[in-house]
């Protein structure tokens, strides 16, 4: 259920979804002591239209100023956006958009919307971001980040969220299999470990299905995030090219590197099972799971395609790399000349995010911002979204950007719903991805962790109840 955040309410419309209005909380200040304001609010999202700024969600920023939104208005550098498009005055937000949405309560949820106070923005900003919740940022670096309590949040403004533990440490760029084998062994204050997102590695899982005490530090949950690898249609634009990738795509195998069962389940559809209208389908029917190079050798003979260059970019991690062998075989088996280009890890979404980013296939995923296809297939297939932001298969078709606009108008959910199944089977037919798996998150905390449970609206260990059953 969505309720309000730094808002009191999910906001109110005057016309049916295309003016909406929120007033902020009385009591909301960032961890420096400042009273938060609708001009912050306001400050914020202008931000969010700095191209240069890349990543993130863009559902506020395309409603508001339309798909070529940057080039209307340019951020902060262009002054203000004018009260026509966004009124702030105080503790209220008027919002005037271009086309009537239903769902944008669920857009401005995300963090598009949060407060920047212009005196401290800079260069650091994105590493060093002010917090209005319940832990502030004390050090960040590329290998580790600090978080402590924050002495200027009220849990009265905040019925969601806690800050039970003193602190948290979080650390990046440890290995799959090093992070369950810290926190299976959990020596020392790794019994206090847990991780938010990094699944029990496959070489635990056997341990953790017989094991008591692993079994009952084990947390799973089925998630809306579907993994996919994407195809960049840019570079690879022939159809039969992005069929025989299909073909020959080992699905199973791949599962197995991930952790099998408790990883997930096959998918085929590009939204996610947990999404309102779903329709399942497949549209390669007569396809194994394992896939099958002979077909896709077949398929590029036939076109005359036999020897094309693929250049498969991963995340140079453990599951990378063994995952890299099994597809490159597959492809090279199915008459591909295939390239493996490792990418370290901690810099891998800013390197496939690009447009021209060199590459021809790679791995990506998503997990729908809110559960409709308007959280997932205009974020992943609009064009305007190709360069910069979350369209990984650069695709860029007239046809579907209208689709995508007409259905994002339809009046009610269910409606919408059976538009958006409808429309997941016709941007499939371009082939711009192959749908890996609908999965399941697994994952191993300590036994000093209580709270501990996967979010409904994601893929991560919600941190949201979190506490240490006894001292630190």
């Amino acid at each position: 259920m969505l309720v309000g955040d730094l808002a009191t309410d999910t906001g109110t419309t005057t016309d049916n979804g295309k003016t909406w209005t929120f007033t902020l909380k009385d009591g909301l200040k960032f961890d420096d002591g400042t009273q938060v304001t609708a001009e912050q609010v306001k400050y914020g999202i202008e931000r969010s239209y700095d191209k240069t700024k890349t990543g993130g969600p863009n559902y506020v920023q395309t409603w508001l100023s339309g798909p070529d939104y940057a080039k209307t208005y340019p951020g902060p550098s262009g002054g203000s956006l004018p009260d026509s498009i966004l009124e702030a005055k105080g503790k209220t937000l008027v919002f005037h958009l271009k086309e009537a949405h239903a769902d944008f309560p669920f857009a401005v949820a995300w963090p598009s919307t949060a407060p920047v106070q212009q005196s401290k923005d800079g260069k650091d900003y994105d590493r060093l971001p002010q917090s209005t919740g319940p832990y502030k940022i004390a050090s960040h670096s590329d290998t580790a980040m600090i978080l402590e309590r924050n002495p200027y949040w009220d849990p009265a403004t905040d019925p969601l969220r806690h800050n039970y533990p003193d602190g948290w440490k979080f650390e990046f760029g440890v290995q799959s299999q090093q992070t369950s084998q810290r926190i299976a062994a959990q020596s020392g204050s790794d019994r206090n470990a847990l991780t938010l997102t990094t699944q029990i590695d496959a070489s635990f899982v056997p341990q953790s299905q017989t094991d008591p005490d692993l079994k009952a530090r084990t947390v799973s949950g089925m998630t809306p995030y579907v993994r996919y690898f994407n195809i960049n249609t840019t570079r690879i634009t022939d159809l039969d090219v992005r069929k025989a990738l299909y073909t020959a795509f080992p699905k199973q195998q791949l599962r197995q590197v991930y952790g099998g069962s408790t990883y997930g389940e096959i998918a085929t559809t590009i939204l996610s099972p947990a999404t309102i209208g779903y329709q399942a389908y497949n549209p390669f029917p007569e396809l194994p799971a394992t896939g099958d190079p002979a077909a896709a050798k077949a398929i590029l003979d036939k076109a005359g395609k036999t020897g094309t260059k693929i250049v498969y970019a991963y995340a140079q991690d453990d599951i990378g790399e063994k995952g890299a062998l099994l597809i490159a075989a597959a492809l090279q088996k199915a008459g591909f000349d295939v390239v493996k280009k490792p990418i370290d890890a901690t810099s891998y979404l800013d390197a496939v995010i690009k447009k021209d980013n060199g590459f021809d296939l790679y791995t990506g995923g998503w997990s729908s911002d809110w559960p409709s296809g308007a959280g997932t297939i205009p974020a992943l297939f609009q064009s305007s979204n190709a360069d910069g932001s979350y369209n990984y298969s650069k695709l860029d078709d007239p046809l579907i950007d209208g689709e995508i606009q007409r259905v994002n108008q339809l009046p009610g959910i269910i409606e919408q719903g059976k538009a958006w199944a409808a429309l997941d089977k016709k941007i499939m037919e371009k082939v711009p991805v192959i749908p890996f798996a609908d999965t399941r998150s697994t994952l191993l905390v300590g036994s000093n962790i209580g709270g501990a449970f996967i979010g409904t609206t994601s893929s991560a260990l919600s941190p949201l109840n979190i506490y240490l059953k006894s001292g630190g």
